[in-house]
């Protein structure tokens, strides 16, 4: 069990349970301090504060995930220690906003054109007041009878790969970093492998050379652990981490989403002591 968790979404993106509910199940489970990282969206960060207040056992860190593209490649960056009242970090977030929700519309358009008879309005439906993405087209589908689950809809229809697939975003990881730092916020490289990839290779195909981009700027770390990774790929980024000078971070990418053996809070995770790391790199 670990008591430190760096990455996790509510409905104010993607996940399924409300930024209080999800501070209430890090608590229950043991968690001293957790990060809430939505997609682009600082939105759940005020509700989460409070609820981890009221709890007084948790620290909530507040975050979030901005979505960014590098040559082709799909590349998070996670922003710790965010500011909710940072005028250009929410103005970014607006700019995203619109920018995902044409990026949906562009999906079930391509969706329709092999078959899949979901609508636009049903996607909006199931997002609500979120800021929209993928898994809910992924829960449409489900909906629709098309999937058992989220994660099938990835793989058979979402996932990069596949030609329903549209990019999220225009902004370079650079510029994701400026943003970040600009914020006053650390800067985190996300998920930069993943055990199961359809094409069956890393999506980051030159990790040395987006770190030697991003280092300069002020990434401040690098997801080590994460959801699905295996130890041999936990070994590989320890030592990347180390080699740069990034600090090593990581969590269960916890949405609730429903499929089967999700990571669920504090099952992954970096040790509790690098918190106090993070907080001195902050100074």
């Amino acid at each position: 069990m670990f008591n430190l968790d760096l990455h996790l979404h509510s409905t104010a993106s993607d996940g399924t349970l409300s930024p209080c509910d999800l501070v209430n199940k890090c608590a229950q489970s043991g968690l001293k301090a957790i990060a809430l990282t939505d997609h682009d969206t600082l939105d759940g960060i005020d509700e989460a504060i409070r609820q981890a207040e009221v709890i007084g056992s948790i620290e909530l860190i507040p975050g979030i995930e901005v979505s960014s593209n590098w040559n082709g490649i799909e590349v998070h960056i996670l922003g710790l220690f965010t500011r909710p009242e940072d005028n250009s970090l929410s103005e970014y977030c607006r700019r995203a906003r619109k920018n995902r929700l044409l990026r949906s519309k562009k999906i079930v358009e391509r969706l329709q054109l092999i078959g899949l008879e979901i609508e636009f309005e049903k996607v909006t439906e199931l997002a609500g007041n979120a800021v929209i993405g993928r898994p809910h087209i992924a829960k449409a589908l489900v909906d629709a009878g098309y999937v058992n689950y989220p994660k099938e809809a990835f793989d058979l229809y979402l996932g990069s790969s596949h030609s329903s697939y549209y990019p999220s975003s225009t902004i370079s990881p650079s510029k994701a970093v400026d943003l970040l730092v600009q914020s006053n916020a650390l800067p985190v490289l996300a998920h930069p492998m993943r055990s199961k990839v359809k094409s069956g290779r890393n999506p980051i195909s030159n990790l040395p050379g987006l770190i030697s981009e991003l280092k300069p700027r002020g990434l401040a770390g690098i997801e080590v652990y994460y959801g699905d990774y295996t130890d041999s790929q936990i070994k590989r980024l320890s030592l990347i981490a180390k080699e740069n000078d990034l600090i090593e971070c990581g969590g269960s990418d916890f949405h609730n989403s429903g499929n089967p053996g999700e990571p669920q809070p504090g099952t992954i995770g970096p040790p509790i002591e690098t918190l106090s790391e993070l907080k001195n790199r902050l100074k």
